[in-house]
């Protein structure tokens, strides 16, 4: 499958008139990247022909061979920077150092401006320093101790590092039985919400791993979930997460709910497009919230039937009223509220890592600090005195 983005070529900095006719990064065909709009744009350009000919090596050889998330991500990242250089009439890298900072100072500016979170724009920067190491163009990401105390000193006025700390709010243990306990489902609609928040806690699930998980991707017998695709799985063979007999219950009666026709009270037949029996478990419903819309993966019509991260939003913000909850809960609370409670529980840090997938201790680490507060020396002696 050809990839279907569309290359501008942006003119050299030594001359902003006449436009350079060397290929961009990602101008080439590749197989392992989807047809995807959101892929669409333009990358980072070159005008020395060496250097062009590096990056088109590095794509030939080592970029098609990367894990999909990663090749999404540079891609991203590229397109972003391209887009920028456009609109301020800058001709993209060169073999000049101090161009290339002064590229790279003012895109920093501009990041700084915007809402991006700090880890995005660190990513960002990093995907450009790789460009540069890849094209052997100067880097003055890495060798300009001005560029760098600029970024550093940038990111700090515009307290992105204070943006970044901010989390969503957690789905605690006992805020999920506060949601058990209001809501009784009595609708092919509320089966399927508070399925979806059982699910998103127990398996720490994020809303892009939720919306692709497939009725056969639950193992009743083993209390289990096989997330096919992950962020954090970039060799792509899945992960494979807890999920508690109650919620599996759930599950189920959500799918024998979706399995019943609302007017005649019988079971689907296998070849109804409105039934559970296979493919992607969690989507919409008709107008009048009693069936499924009709899926089939192979069917174009049929492929927005599925639900997105709006929807999932939205089924969060309505539980959440249903139940009296009044904190600002998200699709990212299970996932964060999961981990908390693990660690309030007493579950170690690898512990964590196997239930949310994460690859290294940071993040988990990084969420169960609110946990950690409770254990400090002034919990304690407030306990003690019964404050």
């Amino acid at each position: 499958m050809s990839s279907n983005f569309k290359s501008t070529t942006l003119p050299s900095y030594k001359d902003n008139t006449k436009p350079t006719n060397n290929r961009s990064l990602f101008q080439t065909e590749s197989d392992n990247i989807k047809s995807n709009d959101e892929f669409q744009g333009s990358f980072t350009p070159i005008a020395d022909s060496t250097s062009a000919h590096r990056v088109e090596h590095y794509f030939r050889d080592i970029f098609t061979k990367l894990p999909y998330n990663t090749q999404r991500a540079y891609i991203s990242d590229y397109n972003e920077f391209a887009l920028f250089c456009r609109q301020n009439g800058l001709g993209g890298f060169s073999a000049t150092f101090e161009h290339n900072e002064y590229c790279v100072k003012k895109y920093v500016e501009v990041l700084c401006r915007s809402p991006l979170a700090y880890r995005t724009i660190k990513r960002r920067l990093s995907a450009l320093s790789k460009f540069l190491g890849v094209a052997k163009l100067p880097n003055p990401i890495i060798q300009s101790a001005y560029l760098r105390d600029f970024i550093r000193l940038s990111l700090i006025e515009n307290r992105k590092f204070r943006f970044s700390q901010k989390q969503a709010v957690p789905l605690t243990i006992e805020m999920l039985e506060q949601i058990n306990n209001a809501i009784i489902p009595d609708s092919l609609l509320e089966l399927r919400d508070v399925a979806i928040i059982n699910l998103m806690f127990d398996a720490l699930l994020r809303a892009d791993e939720l919306v692709r998980v497939c009725v056969e991707d639950i193992s009743a017998r083993n209390n289990s979930l096989l997330v096919v695709s992950s962020k954090n799985d970039q060799s792509g063979q899945g992960q494979y997460r807890f999920v508690s007999s109650s919620t599996i219950s759930m599950v189920q009666e959500y799918i024998n709910e979706a399995n019943l026709d609302p007017k005649t009270k019988l079971p689907r037949h296998t070849s109804d497009l409105r039934g559970l029996h296979s493919g992607i478990l969690f989507r919409r419903l008709t107008n009048h919230k009693t069936a499924l819309l009709p899926f089939n993966e192979h069917v174009p019509s049929y492929k927005a039937n599925v639900l997105n991260y709006s929807s999932i939003y939205r089924i969060w913000q309505r539980i959440a009223k249903r139940a009296g909850i009044r904190e600002n809960i998200t699709p990212h609370s299970g996932r964060v509220g999961g981990a908390v409670s693990l660690a309030e529980d007493g579950a170690s840090l690898p512990e964590l890592q196997l239930a949310g997938g994460w690859q290294s201790p940071e993040m988990p680490g990084h969420y169960t600090k609110q946990a950690n507060v409770k254990r400090g020396g002034m919990a304690k002696l407030s306990a003690k005195r019964n404050r």
